[in-house]
């Protein structure tokens, strides 16, 4: 039987690079920083003095002439006072000598208070680069190359009323770290052989096999170890002192598989069977289940009969995140926008609750394997050497951990933000949080003109609704035609950029087209319509220019980038 579906390199890009103990230790935890505002402090009087002896005192003798004192606690007279120094005095000086004096009370900093970012005490939360990206793990990486969890934690941590399927292989339900968010059917008695809720499946507990036809989610490590991954990334228990933390710490996990050993030999699934699967869990949602999202970190043939169905399951109200793929054979990154490398779910471009996810490393760079598409992939997401969940083993009896590469471990990154947002907000349709993920994502240069959203997911400024803050200008490519010059980057101001070559505008106007446009009034892609005779004298076959962009209304520039038209 041909498969039509298969784990696009999902075991040959990155496979299991560590394993690790679910009891290790790992990391330390952050300084507290006590910052405070440079010319002020706090001063509070004993009992006994009135507020203009108090004021006067504070103005004229306790400090130097020319600092003012405000009263900030109208109930009490004595303070605390803001005192403004006029800068002749250190603030440490300034309270040094306040505390001199018998009559005060207390002396301190105007303290600043910043929100704080919620940290898990997940003893593998370190390694967890997608979530908090410090640049200073022993990994390298760049600060702030994640989905900023750990704010969208200060918000939400997830709902338990969530449920997302994960359509994939099956998962060990019995980890430690997903056991606590397994799903459970709240129609169905477990083991009485009874189909009680009537949905023509009997016992289907925690989801069901599509593959087997029978309610085993789990049939070892080496079959059902994706999936078990895919699943933690998710939503494995947050904050319970063991192993990891999902992107969701408290969601409901319902495996359905439909991926496993085939009679051949080879693990894969047919469209048949992804189709069944999303079904039941599109008639789930329709029974009652608050499903809110698919996991499906998979990729295959351009079927219509998964198309309806995948759109059928967006009807009912479920997001539908899937991965962008891996590459063809050569395991490089193929462009999806080309009809002749494009993979399927990621390419449509027609279902509205369908979200597709390339895959970043932790410097934010596109990760070579995997593909993109300016009009089909919408967000990228850390997909690089990603630790998660992994089946039990004789060293790890309760659930192992192991990390993987892959636009599969992008993928549930989205998922999990996906989570989140449905738990703070359960009214938002598919189609509403899908454009949330693409306005709200960050820019960044790896991804310029080469998914929609030309950046990263970001949890954070998805739930609060932030459009990403607008950086400097930067290249990132250029390229020509005989006529046309074509200039991509990040920060480039829609309406005000101007591409220079050599350190001169172009003689030329410049097109700004709709679909580069970016939320926070930027766009990613520059067309420069030279003709030939232009062309060939500003850019000569085989000679390097100079390329930069300036953004007319703030003077910025970017970096030169070197540019050789063959």
């Amino acid at each position: 039987m041909k498969k039509l579906l298969s784990l696009t390199v999902i075991f040959a890009i990155g496979c299991v690079a560590v394993i690790f103990s679910p009891r290790s230790r790992a990391g330390g935890w952050r300084e507290l920083r006590w910052d405070y505002v440079n010319g002020q402090i706090l001063v509070k009087i004993k009992p006994g003095g009135g507020v203009n002896s108090e004021r006067d005192y504070l103005s004229d003798k306790q400090l130097p002439p020319g600092t003012r004192a405000e009263l900030i606690a109208s109930a009490d007279t004595g303070g605390p006072f803001l005192v403004q120094l006029d800068g002749k005095l250190s603030v440490e000086e300034a309270v040094e000598m306040a505390e001199r004096d018998p009559r005060v009370e207390y002396a301190e900093p105007n303290y600043i208070c910043r929100l704080e970012e919620t940290v898990p005490n997940d003893v593998l939360f370190s390694v967890e680069w997608g979530l908090l990206n410090t640049g200073k793990d022993g990994f390298g990486g760049k600060a702030g190359a994640d989905i900023s969890a750990t704010k969208a934690w200060d918000i939400t941590t997830g709902s338990d009323n969530v449920v997302v399927a994960v359509v994939d292989t099956g998962a060990d339900l019995s980890h430690e770290d997903l056991n606590p968010n397994r799903w459970i059917n709240p129609g169905e008695v477990p083991g009485n052989g009874v189909d009680d809720d009537g949905n023509g499946l009997v016992d289907d507990v925690n989801g069901w096999n599509f593959l087997a036809n029978n309610n085993n989610l789990f049939e070892s490590a080496s079959v059902d170890s994706h999936g078990t991954h895919v699943a933690g990334t998710v939503g494995a228990a947050g904050n319970n002192g063991t192993g990891i933390s999902g992107v969701a710490w408290r969601v409901k996990l319902m495996p359905v598989k439909f991926i496993g050993r085939q009679p051949d030999g080879v693990i894969n699934g047919s469209t048949a069977d992804a189709i069944k699967a999303i079904n039941y869990v599109t008639q789930m949602r329709r029974r009652g289940v608050d499903i809110r999202a698919i996991n499906a970190s998979w990729s295959g043939g351009r079927s219509k009969a998964l198309h309806k169905a995948i759109a059928d399951a967006g009807g009912a109200g479920i997001v539908f995140v899937c991965a962008a793929g891996n590459g063809g054979s050569d395991s490089r990154g193929d462009d999806l926008d080309n009809p002749e490398t494009a993979d399927f779910p990621a390419a449509w471009t027609d279902i509205p609750s369908l979200i597709s996810v390339a895959a970043l490393d932790r410097s934010d760079a596109l990760a070579g394997f995997s593909n993109f598409g300016h009009r089909t992939v919408a967000v990228g997401a850390p997909g690089v050497s990603i630790i998660s969940t992994f089946p039990a083993n004789a060293g790890a009896p309760n659930g192992a951990y192991a990390q993987l590469s892959g636009t599969s471990m992008a993928t549930p990154h989205v998922t999990g933000i996906v989570a989140l947002l449905s738990s703070a907000d359960p009214s938002l349709t598919p189609a509403q949080i899908n454009k949330l993920l693409i306005e709200t994502a960050v820019p960044i240069p790896s991804l310029a003109s080469k998914v929609i959203s030309s950046g990263r997911a970001n949890a954070y400024n998805a739930l609060t609704k932030t459009f990403a803050q607008r950086a400097s200008p930067v290249v990132t490519a250029v390229s020509a035609t005989k006529t046309v010059l074509i200039v991509d980057g990040v920060g480039f101001l829609n309406g005000s950029a101007v591409i220079e070559a050599n350190g001169e505008i172009l003689p030329v106007s410049i097109k700004y087209r709709p679909s580069f446009a970016l939320s926070n009034g930027t766009i990613s892609r520059l067309v420069a319509k030279l003709g030939k005779p232009r062309m060939k004298s500003l850019f000569p076959i085989g000679v390097s220019a100079a390329v930069t962009v300036l953004n007319l209304s703030t003077l910025e520039r970017s970096a030169s980038f070197t540019f050789v038209r063959r």
